[in-house]
């Protein structure tokens, strides 16, 4: 299996983890203070934008200085009640060896802040209160007001976005030890379009370097502008190169991308990425199991079921491969969000019509769209002497009558039907039959 870089060259020293100088040695100095049983604060709070080296110094240590890392990701454990079983319980404990040392790394810990917490923060308050061992809280943006508590007990360390030298000298590291003859130039280049992420540039130079030595000014070329299906693609990558669940999670971080649309990404590409045929059953349906969990979770608004759809759409996926792909695969984009976009304006409209004839008629704007529009419609179509009072009676617009009367037309029943089919799936709780069987 195709190994991301970022996580072959992950540091595994302390030493070699890239800038922020300051910022690591105010974590060493604080893990000796636990070392030597006289902690300043029981819990540090390392924060900065994504892609800087905050996780990676934490597992670093670790693995430098003899410490088994239990990570948690805070996102996932917002209740009281979990927040104890799986951290509190670590925090009192040693390692199943009896003597191992150990280090909670909560990583997210501003997604505990969100609408859904239920306890977590008070939780974690209190097990950092009593932990006999050292609490390390990864966080983007700490500020929120609900992360005031845990603040004001842990000892906050800053990291900032990586300078440029600093990173084309990692960059340049790495294409040594690939056999890459790269350009100097070329190099500063992704690290000017990654903006002080090291995570982002490493990602930018396997892409381009895929099955070649040399690289050239052209090959940057492919990249483009960063944008959102830039990023979506590098959410991809982690997704099916992955090797650990871990790594596969990190496909969200820094995608401004909700999970369901990421699902459906997934879920177009996995027969191009994932060749043999038990493979992609096994990963199909996990992709399924995943939906399911969607399903429930827009019918019944419960967002909880969202830590079970995430493991198992991102890790799920990439974990139990055993057959490396045959060289890189390029992504594509799904057919279901190219026929959204391409009918964004009629469904717009249609949705307006919906909502105007549920007002009137007292009804759900699912049930005026499915049940009430195609009778309007054709009427509408067809009866030119009752038109002016349908559509002064429902209010609706020249474009909204124009719309009616040429997609409930004599000949026009196909377009009428793709267009429902994909209004319906728009609505709250409902599913496609794509994603029904995946």
């Amino acid at each position: 299996m195709v190994q991301l870089w970022t996580e072959k060259y992950r540091p595994k020293k302390v030493a070699e983890v890239v800038g922020n100088q300051e910022s690591v040695k105010a974590f060493v100095e604080w893990m000796k203070q636990w070392e030597m049983g006289k902690p300043s604060k029981k819990a540090a709070l390392l924060y900065g934008p994504a892609g800087v080296g905050k996780t990676s110094l934490v597992l670093a240590y670790g693995r430098e200085y003899g410490y088994d890392v239990v990570e948690v990701n805070a996102s996932d454990w917002r209740n009281e009640e979990k927040m104890k079983a799986i951290v509190g319980e670590s925090s009192q404990y040693a390692t199943l060896d009896g003597y191992s040392k150990k280090i909670i790394l909560v990583d997210e810990v501003d997604g505990i802040a969100g609408r859904e917490d239920a306890g977590g923060i008070s939780a974690l308050r209190k097990i950092i209160n009593e932990t006999r061992v050292p609490i390390v809280m990864v966080a983007n943006n700490p500020w929120d007001q609900k992360l005031a508590p845990i603040r004001e007990q842990a000892l906050m360390i800053e990291f900032k976005r990586l300078n440029k030298t600093a990173i084309v000298k990692r960059l340049k590291e790495i294409c040594e030890k690939e056999g890459i003859n790269v350009s100097e130039p070329l190099l500063s280049k992704l690290a000017e379009r990654s903006e002080g992420d090291l995570r982002s540039a490493i990602m930018d130079l396997q892409t381009i370097a895929a099955g070649k030595t040399v690289l050239t000014e052209k090959d940057i070329e492919v990249l483009g502008e960063r944008n959102r299906v830039r990023e979506i693609f590098e959410a991809l990558r982690y997704v099916f190169y992955a090797k650990s669940l871990r790594g596969a999670r990190a496909a969200l971080e820094g995608v401004e991308l909700d999970p369901e649309t990421l699902y459906t990404w997934i879920l177009d590409n996995a027969p191009n990425q994932i060749p043999e045929i038990d493979e992609l059953a096994e990963a199909l349906d996990v992709l399924a199991r995943a939906d399911i969990y969607f399903a429930r979770m827009n019918k019944l608004q419960m967002w909880r079921l969202m830590k079970y759809a995430i493991p198992l759409m991102t890790g799920g996926v990439s974990v139990p491969r055993k057959t490396p792909p045959k060289g890189f695969q390029k992504f594509t984009f799904p057919e279901k969000i190219r026929i959204l976009q391409k009918y964004k304006n009629e469904r717009e409209i249609r949705q307006s019509i919906s909502m105007k004839i549920s007002s009137k008629l007292h009804l759900s704007a699912y049930k005026a769209n499915k049940e009430m529009l195609p009778y309007i419609g054709f009427i509408i179509s067809q009866a030119d002497n009752s038109r002016a009072k349908i559509a002064k009676y429902f209010e609706f617009t020249n474009e909204e009558i124009e719309y009616l009367k040429k997609a409930y037309g004599k000949g026009e029943k196909e377009e009428v039907l793709k267009i429902t089919l994909e209004s319906e799936s728009q609505q709250p709780g409902k599913r496609t039959r794509k994603s029904r069987r995946a």
